[in-house]
């Protein structure tokens, strides 16, 4: 056998194989049935009745879900209060004097009524604080008006030393005349100043009968 025939009878074989693997077509027996237009929707509910049933498998006896509703009136955080400083700030307390007469104010004394005996201070010499020589001879004067409702009568009236420093050479004056409401006198003390340097000071008042007021304070300074 030539190469060409051997060629030739190599085609044929490979053909014949391949022949006998194509599958055989099987004739149509049945014409195709007639569209149902319900079949689709059979087979919808049919698929989700399915899909239902499997997973009512899975959840177990109920899939009912539970809602548990929030809160209506939840309250929000409050902001943190931001802090307050409270400062105190504080004020001395200035003691009030209350023995020492000044011009222009009215020294009431006690007794049966504060109405009856009173007095205004018109002027003071030598003023408080003044300047005077150790062992110095000076007058103590104050300048005094009655402007209480009874006269100061002469033969039951003077005044006295009552405290402080003595430095006066006398300690009672009588009254020289009586003094009606509204009339002023003058109450004079013969005083000399102490040996030794510092500050002294004196108070007096005036007496009618036992009933003392008007209280009247004199203060020096003792130097050269």
């Amino acid at each position: 056998m030539t190469q060409r025939n051997y060629r030739i009878f190599s085609i044929l074989i490979v053909t014949a194989v391949i022949l006998a693997c194509v599958p055989t077509l099987a004739p149509v027996s049945n014409p195709p049935a007639a569209f149902d237009p319900n079949a689709a929707n059979t087979s919808i509910v049919l698929t989700a009745n399915a899909a239902a049933t499997q997973t009512a498998l899975v959840a177990g006896p109920s899939l009912t879900p539970s809602f548990t509703p929030l809160p209506t009136n939840t309250a929000l955080p409050s902001e943190t209060p931001s802090p307050t400083f409270i400062f105190a700030l504080f004020t001395p307390t200035v003691p009030t004097a209350t023995s020492t007469a000044k011009p222009g104010s009215t020294q009431i004394g006690g007794g049966t009524s504060t109405t009856k005996y009173a007095c205004t201070l018109i002027s003071q010499s030598p003023a408080d604080y003044s300047t005077v020589s150790p062992r110095s001879d000076f007058d103590g004067k104050w300048d005094i008006k009655n402007v209480g409702t009874e006269v100061w009568e002469a033969s039951s009236s003077d005044y006295r030393w009552v405290g402080g420093d003595k430095f006066q050479k006398q300690d009672v004056y009588d009254f020289t005349k009586s003094i009606n409401p509204g009339g002023s006198m003058s109450v004079v003390v013969d005083m000399v100043a102490p040996k030794n340097y510092g500050t002294y000071s004196s108070t007096w008042k005036i007496f009618v009968g036992k009933t003392g007021f008007c209280i009247l304070t004199m203060t020096i300074v003792v130097q050269n």
